[in-house]
C-alpha cells in the first residue's frame, strides 16, 4: 500500500511477527512460509522495529545503562528494538530508547554496548515452533551456540542454565502496523497508530509527518 509516496506495510502478519493471542489462534503457517520469508528479509539488509517477548513471559530490554533484563510491562519504551540485518543470517538488535546495541561476551553474559562490533552480531533463526532464536556469532560455549534468553526472573540466563531448556525461543512482536514506515522515514520521529483506527485519522497522521 502507497500513500504520498511513501510505501507502506502490508497489513498481513507471518508466524514470526505475531502477537501471542494471534499465535494462539493461528494454525496456517507452514514450515516453508517461514523459512524463506527468514532469508529473503536477510538479503535485503532491512531494519525491523519489534519487542522481543521471551517465552518465559518477559520483554527483553536494555536500560539507560545498557542493563539487559526482563520487563511485565507490554509498552516500555526500553523494550522498543531495532532488530537490523548486518550479513545474510547475521543481525545486530539496539534499543531504541536507549541507543545500547544488545552485546555478549566470552563468558556468554548479555549487557549493552554504545559501539557495535563483532559481539553485537548474532545469528538470527526462525524454529518449526514459530519462535525465534538468537545465537551469538562470535562466541560458543564447548562449541555449543550461546543464546539470548531470560530465566523465569527476567533475568539473562547464564550458559549452564539453558541447557537442555526452551527458554531461548523468542517472539519478534511487531509494535503497531505502521511504526516500521514511520521509524525508517525519520528515526527521530516515532508515531505509533492503533491498526483499528478509521482510514480518515491515518491519513492526517500521516499527512502532519510529510508535510
Amino acid at each position: 500500500m502507497e500513500y504520498l509516496g511513501i510505501q507502506l506495510l502490508s497489513t498481513e502478519t507471518t508466524c514470526n511477527d505475531m502477537t501471542p493471542e494471534q499465535m494462539a489462534t493461528n494454525v496456517n503457517c507452514s514450515s516453508p512460509e517461514r523459512h524463506t520469508r527468514s532469508y529473503d528479509y536477510m538479503e535485503g539488509g532491512d531494519v525491523r522495529v519489534r519487542r522481543l517477548f521471551c517465552r518465559t513471559q518477559w520483554y527483553m530490554r536494555i536500560d539507560k545503562r545498557g542493563k539487559v533484563k526482563g520487563t511485565r510491562e507490554a509498552n516500555n519504551n526500553y523494550s522498543i528494538l531495532e532488530i537490523r540485518t548486518v550479513a545474510v543470517g547475521i543481525v545486530a538488535i539496539k534499543g531504541v530508547e536507549s541507543e545500547y546495541f544488545l552485546a555478549m561476551n566470552k563468558s556468554g553474559r548479555l549487557y549493552g554496548k554504545k559501539v557495535c562490533n563483532e559481539d553485537c552480531n548474532f545469528i538470527e533463526l526462525i524454529e518449526e515452533n514459530h519462535y525465534n532464536t538468537y545465537a551469538s556469532a562470535k562466541w560458543t560455549h564447548k562449541g555449543k551456540e550461546m543464546f539470548v534468553t531470560l530465566n523465569h526472573k527476567g533475568v539473562p540466563m547464564k550458559v549452564q542454565e539453558y541447557r537442555n531448556t526452551v527458554k531461548q525461543f523468542l517472539i519478534p512482536m511487531v509494535i503497531s502496523l505502521y511504526y516500521d514506515a514511520f521509524y525508517l522515514m525519520d528515526h527521530c520521529i516515532i508515531i505509533i497508530i492503533s491498526a483499528n483506527q478509521k482510514s480518515r485519522g491515518i491519513r492526517m497522521k500521516m499527512h502532519k509527518l510529510v508535510t
